[in-house]
């Protein structure tokens, strides 16, 4: 039970999670069934409304599984009426908006509670969330399984030399808080030898025109690149070029984009109050401000010695034969057997 698959160009972590999940099961010889959810709102209110939650739950009626997961929790509305065993995967718990529409929030809460409450098993993407989880949402403690993502071996240091690239990918939301990244950047241009250094902001969502014009009243915005629609082969690109990824999200499950960039050789500086789980952020480059941020931007884009320091050995999750592993035993705690 998935989302509609990501296009080569408009990627998110949920499609790639789910990705990883249908090829996972492919490659084990696993007999399994995608149900496609179509969750926004992109192509109109009604479309949603048909593929999203009305369209699953019809051909769910006729499906007879062992076993069905739901990659995120909006996949859920229909766990009430599926008699099988269910299973659920939380990328995080939503605090407010998000960019979301205030109707598909609402759905977002109905949709969390029914998954804490009719799954068998949750899996939870980090140890945060599964409190989160657990202390926001009453789920029982002991159905909750924290399972770390597999990082794509897709994202990998290509070793060729950094470009003048600070970098940041994600979606333009309140929580990714690039408003803070972008005045950390203004503080960065003012340090000596950073002419020719620009701020690259991968992603789209509904702050991008205010994130513009901030640029643009910093004085910076000949120096501040925005794009989006990037390949996977594009987005190694990136990552490969950066000297530096700027992680200013105040809020993450996980924050898979971060840990892409450092698998990729990229260190990562973050905000040290920033709710992000522990176990993400132990090779990242902690900040108390904006100040300090631009500071540790500066040092490890002008210290070649010190940013090897920082990226070597630097490592995140389990490896793709680990994940499924653990996977097919949550799956057999679930069924009381051996899956598959």
């Amino acid at each position: 039970m998935r989302r509609y698959p990501d296009t080569e160009t408009k990627g998110t972590g949920i499609g790639a999670y789910s990705d990883m999940l249908d090829s996972m099961l492919d490659e084990n010889g696993v007999d399994h069934e995608n149900v496609y959810f179509k969750l926004s709102t992109d192509e109109g209110y009604l479309k949603c409304l048909r593929l999203g939650f009305i369209r699953p739950p019809l051909l769910l009626r006729k499906t007879d599984c062992q076993i069905y997961h739901a990659t995120d929790e909006l996949c859920c509305m229909p766990f009430p009426r599926i008699k099988g065993k269910k299973v659920v995967t939380f990328h995080h718990v939503s605090k407010n908006r998000e960019g979301r529409s205030p109707l598909l929030l609402a759905v977002w809460k109905i949709a969390a509670k029914r998954a804490v409450k009719h799954s068998d098993a949750i899996i939870a993407v980090s140890r945060q969330t599964r409190d989160e989880i657990v202390g926001k949402l009453g789920a029982d403690p002991q159905k909750v399984y924290v399972l770390e993502h597999a990082i794509d071996p897709v994202f990998r240091d290509l070793g060729g030399p950094r470009g003048k690239i600070i970098g940041f990918v994600g979606t333009l939301i309140e929580r990714k808080n690039v408003h803070g990244g972008i005045r950390a950047f203004k503080l960065f241009t003012e340090m000596p030898g950073t002419d020719g250094y620009r701020f690259v902001i991968c992603g789209d969502g509904p702050l991008k025109n205010d994130l513009v014009s901030l640029s643009e009243s910093l004085g910076i915005a000949d120096r501040v690149e925005f794009t989006s629609g990037l390949g996977k082969e594009e987005l190694l690109g990136l990552y490969n070029e950066m000297v530096v990824f700027a992680n200013s999200s105040m809020h993450e499950g996980l924050g898979l984009t971060a840990l892409e960039a450092q698998a990729c050789g990229a260190p990562v500086v973050f905000f040290k109050e920033a709710e992000i789980p522990a176990e993400a952020t132990e090779y990242f480059v902690p900040s108390e401000d904006e100040e300090e941020f631009a500071l540790n931007i500066y040092r490890l884009a002008m210290d070649g010695e010190y940013r090897r320091s920082v990226t070597e050995g630097a490592s995140f999750g389990l490896s793709p034969e680990e994940y499924v592993r653990e996977l097919f035993r949550i799956y057999s705690e679930v069924l009381g057997k051996t899956f598959p």
